[in-house]
């Protein structure tokens, strides 16, 4: 699932006109309003009657040389803060895979606290919950990404990453369409959460910028833990209905009608292309594909 992510995270700053461009407009529209109140102080930061006065005055001073200047500066700042929040998009995807040893650290009481959760949950149900589905990184989302990996590895023996591109042009018009879907609303939450930093930039000057970045950020998180759950039950869901076809194409027999452990390994072996992989247990064959 990572060399998934890593290859579709460069793609959320593709959507430019969706995650760049429409936030943009409310966001220049408050930069305007820090510029026309942020000398009288944030005592005045909500008088609606002097902000009507100074939209009033700036907009006289629209026609003139120096209002064409603000303007364009205006415009050249909002764009600068596109840029930045197109490239910071990807730091905060990275941040919420949470594979980062020091991350880790800093929040192991939150791991821990997961991770009695999940025992807790499987205890009340009356199952078994096996260790490599136990949260192990720094975050909800990231915990949920590697969980689609464990299982199904666990279920059917081969490696996602292997396995997915070529699920992915098997002729079913409806996957692409839903697996796409559910990334877009997970990188849009990205994007949200990072447009809170400009506006935390415009709240040193009009303090009422600062609740719009911290609403952005809730909002954001909410809706990128939803995205990343949808994502990972369209990508699990997937493998579950298109694997049994990629095992006939590349000629692997199904002597129990469905991929078990050991078809799932010949599967990762032949697409290995003769790359060496670690034997198991249970392999009883060359680690190598015929």
């Amino acid at each position: 699932m990572d060399g998934i992510l890593s290859d579709l995270g460069r793609r959320i700053a593709d959507r430019w006109f969706a995650f760049l461009i429409l936030p943009g407009v409310p966001f220049a529209a408050t930069a305007l309003v820090t510029w026309a109140m942020s000398p009288y102080g944030a005592a005045h930061a909500l008088d609606l009657d002097l902000l009507a006065r100074r939209l009033d005055t700036l907009r006289a001073l629209a026609t003139t040389t120096k209002g064409v200047a603000v303007g364009c500066l205006l415009l050249a700042g909002v764009a600068l803060a596109a840029l930045l929040v197109r490239e910071l998009s990807l730091a905060v995807h990275r941040l919420w895979l949470g594979r980062s040893t020091t991350l880790c650290r800093v929040m192991r009481p939150g791991i821990r606290r997961r991770r009695r959760a999940a025992l807790d949950a499987a205890r009340h149900g009356g199952y078994a919950v096996p260790e490599r589905y136990l949260p192990s990184r720094a975050t909800w989302i990231g915990d949920r990404f590697a969980l689609v990996d464990e299982r199904v590895a666990a279920q059917y023996g081969v490696s996602l990453a292997r396995v997915w591109p070529r699920l992915w042009q098997l002729n079913d018009p409806r996957m692409p369409t839903l697996v796409t879907a559910a990334w877009d609303d997970y990188a849009a939450a990205t994007v949200r959460v990072t447009w809170a930093l400009p506006y935390l930039a415009l709240a040193l000057f009009w303090w009422p910028a600062a609740p719009v970045a911290l609403a952005l950020i809730a909002l954001g998180w909410v809706q990128g833990r939803r995205g990343a759950d949808d994502f990972c039950r369209t990508c699990e869901a997937a493998v579950d209905l298109q694997l049994r076809r990629l095992a006939h194409i590349v000629g692997v027999p199904l002597p129990h009608q469905r991929v078990t452990a050991a078809e799932g390994r010949q599967i990762d072996r032949i697409l290995a292309k003769g790359a060496y992989l670690p034997r198991t247990a249970d392999d009883d064959g060359d680690a190598r594909p015929e």
